[in-house]
């Protein structure tokens, strides 16, 4: 069952597409790992989209309806940490793009070249560095997003709250990768529709329409796990969210180079921008099983408990 955008939640989405439709630039057409479009993230951050979470009315609900509707373009920008993170840890407008990372900061992390402040959750705590624009080089990544790794060590850490950090990562990673799902499905559709085999298009096999309606209740399955998730904003969801998401990317993946002939696996066709940055989302925070264990000990705190003292 889907559920129906308020007025303002249409309104954002509406002014979100034109501004789209007038900055981004065409789809990339060079084989390419990564496409950007800095000018659209530019305009999409001064016309205050990756801010709407800070407004009065407002909240994670509508950054993720942002966030979702960017992740859908071929060209990877830094939005669900500046429209999903930064406002819960209150972090200043303005401070953006953010990169974040699990463990040791030295590990590579989207976003890090141009990011103005990296957050690390390092487990039983979480910090978070100013940068400036030296402070990071680019790492060569097959991902089709734009990776880093610091250039020292040596920064002033700021401490944050590190179970904001971890919910809210959470359903920045679910928003992402529901959005990638969905433009990723798009794609093929499109692939299938126009491709005729043996006197007809792909699609109109029988087979082919199955698969496609299985990778079309995926997509939609997370985008509305991410929704329910950014609008309860508790940990269990956010955690259920997550792990749907990166439990699925595996299969989806496959299905949607299959469907494409396998051209998915190259980057001539353009579904890689979707499927490669899918990868990516798949491994971060611990993966599919760490967030089935958060969503249980969110959920049921008292058995999960007993269980850690049991050793289980």
């Amino acid at each position: 069952m889907n559920f129906g955008l308020t007025e303002d939640q249409a309104s954002i989405l509406a002014g979100l597409d034109q501004l789209i439709a007038a900055q981004a630039p065409a789809a990339p057409t060079a084989p390419d790992f990564v496409a950007s479009a800095p000018a659209l993230e530019t305009a999409v951050a001064e016309a205050g989209y990756l801010d709407v979470a800070r407004e009065e009315g407002f909240g994670p609900l509508e950054a993720a309806l942002v966030v979702e509707r960017l992740a859908r373009l071929p060209h990877a920008m830094e939005a669900a940490a500046s429209a999903l993170v930064a406002p819960a840890l209150g972090i200043e407008r303005g401070v953006r793009p953010i990169a974040m990372v699990q463990g040791d900061m030295m590990r590579p992390a989207r976003f890090l070249t141009t990011a103005q402040a990296l957050l690390v959750d390092r487990g039983d705590a979480a910090v978070m560095l100013r940068l400036s624009s030296a402070d990071a080089a680019p790492v060569e990544a097959l991902l089709a997003y734009p990776y880093g790794r610091l250039n020292k060590a040596d920064f002033e850490l700021a401490p944050i709250d590190v179970h904001t950090l971890r919910r809210r990562w959470r359903i920045a990673l679910a928003v992402e990768a529901a959005g990638c799902m969905a433009a990723g499905l798009t794609q093929v559709v499109e692939h299938v529709t126009n491709r005729r085999a043996f006197g007809r298009p792909l699609g109109s096999l029988q087979a082919i329409q199955h698969r496609l309606a299985m990778a079309a209740e995926t997509a939609e399955a997370a985008k509305w796990l991410a929704f329910r998730a950014a609008w309860s904003d508790s940990d269990a969801d956010a955690a259920l969210a997550a792990a749907f998401a990166q439990m699925w990317i595996a299969q989806i993946t496959y299905d949607l180079q299959q469907f494409s002939g396998a051209m998915g696996l190259t980057l001539e066709f353009p579904l890689h921008y979707w499927t490669y940055r899918l990868r990516a989302l798949a491994g971060e925070l611990g993966g599919a099983s760490v967030q089935t264990r958060a969503a249980a000990a969110a959920t049921w705190p008292d058995v999960s408990a007993r269980l850690d003292l049991a050793g289980a």
